[in-house]
């Protein structure tokens, strides 16, 4: 709803160890929404309410906190900080390589059937 161009961030479809990878399709994979990791399309714009998932800076970035974006790049965003100890004050979130096992995932998964 907000005006203006968006920009869609999507996450990596690599492997970091080929004899461990199971081989499912990467359409398969990026269906998947895990717990503490964002959606494998993310769309932004500008003036759009964001909220970090990750500590970056305590106590200014941590957990939780709200920010506006105020610019977006290929692999930063520039955002403003609306709450906390850093309010109204301008930070760069880099892109962050999240790499969970997905041995884990597959065993938690049937584990609950």
């Amino acid at each position: 709803m907000t005006p203006g161009a968006a920009t869609e961030y999507r996450s990596f479809d690599t492997v970091v160890d080929a004899d461990e990878a199971v081989n499912f399709p990467s359409e398969f994979l990026n269906f998947l929404d895990q717990a503490g990791l964002p959606p494998h399309r993310l769309t932004l714009k500008t003036g759009c309410p964001i909220i970090l998932l990750r500590n970056l800076d305590p106590p200014k970035l941590c957990d939780g906190t709200r920010l506006c974006v105020k610019k977006t790049f290929p692999n930063v965003i520039e955002a403003t900080i609306l709450t906390g100890k850093g309010k109204y004050e301008t930070v760069f979130i880099p892109r962050i390589p999240l790499i969970r096992r997905i041995s884990r995932l597959i065993s938690r998964d049937c584990s609950s059937q």
